[in-house]
């Protein structure tokens, strides 16, 4: 990547190209994913506009689970290397983010080391190069290209949210705090920064901190279904029961195919008696996972207790 250019030195068309950028951007806004799609692809490849389309397209074809396609379109963009590094690196992460959620690991791998051969500062390829190791379970090397990152960029919260779970995965528990106080103190209000403290801690059994935190966190965001499912959670191994409900059925409110909220609601159910309401919630979680193992084991035990 020693040479940043456009696929052509021909604007001609680009009235065009940013009249269907946008018509095309509301559309993906709106989850209209086939007419945005469309729209994109009236962009000529010597359009200005061509290169940020063809990066929404593959994100569209993404959440589509047209990976195939999507892979194909973000190489494309790496190919021409666009003269605005921005695009290069949107590409070169979306198309990452496919990999990683397919699993292949090393592909991605392989993304960021070239990006990083080129710019070995570039915080982004880093970050996400930790993130990669991560989810592998390399959390040591993980946590080397977090920390490569901060002495670029000590200022980074999203990065040290990132270091903290690493460090948790390392049972470095102390540190993971540390790391999660230092990015709070540079963005409070940073809703995956608090949950994850507070998870950390609910961890620790210091579950009252953990509610506050939660608590918080839902001051900020109200409808952050994780940080609700995670309260209500703490709330049940802290006896409140009726209030861990709550917070569960809340979680089903904006979220009806939760599946953590389903069956921690059946597990609080099942603990209050309410056996036939448990049977509901663990089996909805079936419907929505069939290969769950622990679900399938909660309904056993459950039918154990309702047949003695």
């Amino acid at each position: 990547m020693t040479e940043r250019k456009t696929g052509s030195g021909d604007s001609a068309g680009t009235p065009d190209a940013e009249r269907l950028l946008e018509e095309g951007d509301p559309l993906f806004e709106e989850s209209k994913y086939e007419e945005a799609l469309s729209a994109y692809d009236l962009i000529r490849a010597t359009d200005d506009g061509y290169l940020a389309a063809q990066n929404r397209k593959g994100n569209i074809l993404s959440i589509l689970g047209r990976n195939d396609e999507a892979l194909e379109v973000f190489r494309d963009v790496l190919r021409i290397v666009p003269e605005n590094p921005i695009l290069y690196d949107a590409a070169l992460n979306n198309m990452a983010n496919v990999l990683r959620r397919l699993e292949r690991f090393e592909e991605a791998l392989e993304l960021y080391d070239k990006a990083l051969e080129a710019e070995p500062d570039n915080v982004m390829a880093l970050n996400n190069r930790g993130n990669v190791l991560s989810d592998m379970g390399r959390d040591e090397e993980a946590l080397l290209m977090y920390e490569r990152a901060l002495e670029i960029e000590p200022g980074n919260s999203p990065v040290l949210v990132n270091k903290a779970y690493s460090l948790i995965g390392l049972r470095r528990n102390d540190e993971a705090l540390i790391a999660l106080d230092g990015a709070l103190r540079l963005n409070p209000g940073n809703i995956m920064a608090m949950n994850n403290k507070a998870n950390l801690l609910s961890e620790l059994g210091r579950t009252k901190e953990a509610i506050k935190i939660y608590n918080q966190a839902l001051d900020l965001n109200p409808a952050h279904v994780p940080t609700i499912v995670n309260c209500g959670i703490a709330y049940a191994a802290s006896g409140e029961s009726e209030r861990a409900l709550a917070y569960f059925d809340q979680a089903l409110i904006l979220d009806p195919s939760n599946i953590l909220a389903l069956d921690n609601k059946g597990c609080v159910l099942v603990d209050l008696g309410r056996y036939r309401e448990a049977l509901v919630a663990y089996e909805r979680a079936r419907s929505l996972d069939p290969d769950d193992e622990a679900i399938r084991k909660n309904i056993d035990d459950l039918m154990k207790r309702i047949r003695e």
